[in-house]
């Protein structure tokens, strides 16, 4: 964990690097929000980051939540996950639901990267793996738009609960 101020004062890749993984595979984000140091709190960091992700093209946004893993990966796509998403996954428990559930999950998961064409994204630090389905139910039934929205929030509130482990107030 590394202090704010000190952050702040690294060279611009130093302060992308020590960020990078934030973001799942889009350092963009973070490269972005580094225009706008030093920053006061962490909330102002994450305000940055915010407006990168929602000031980005259609497209890039789309390809941001592309990057990201489905929720409840399977065994042999474990390797594909960055270290947070490995750690978010495994304590929001997926790996614990018994059978059926999971087996429904992955089917309405499965339902939703074919109707929207990128992967359900949820802040799982937020949500226990047992309450995914009934709001992935929801949010399959969402129009595009929205859904794509519904997206860019979640990442923010993930990249929220992953800069809070990386840097230090």
């Amino acid at each position: 964990m590394m202090q704010l101020k000190d952050l702040n004062a690294k060279p611009a890749t130093e302060f992308v690097a020590h960020l990078s993984q934030i973001f799942e595979h889009s350092p963009w984000v973070v490269e972005a929000a580094a225009e706008a140091r030093p920053f006061a709190t962490i909330k102002a960091l994450q305000a940055a980051c915010e407006n990168a992700l929602y000031a980005a093209s259609p497209d890039v946004q789309g390809a941001l939540i592309r990057a990201h893993p489905d929720l409840a990966a399977k065994l042999d796509q474990l390797s594909e996950l960055t270290e947070f998403s490995r750690r978010e996954q495994d304590r929001a428990g997926f790996m614990r639901l018994d059978p059926e559930t999971l087996t429904a999950l992955r089917s309405k998961l499965t339902e939703y990267r074919e109707r929207f064409g990128h992967p359900f994204i949820l802040c799982v630090s937020e949500h226990a793996a047992g309450d995914v389905l009934p709001i992935l139910e929801v949010r399959v039934r969402a129009e595009p738009e929205a859904e794509r929205l519904a997206c860019l929030f979640q990442i923010a509130r993930i990249g929220w609960h992953r800069i809070c482990t990386v840097v230090e107030a």
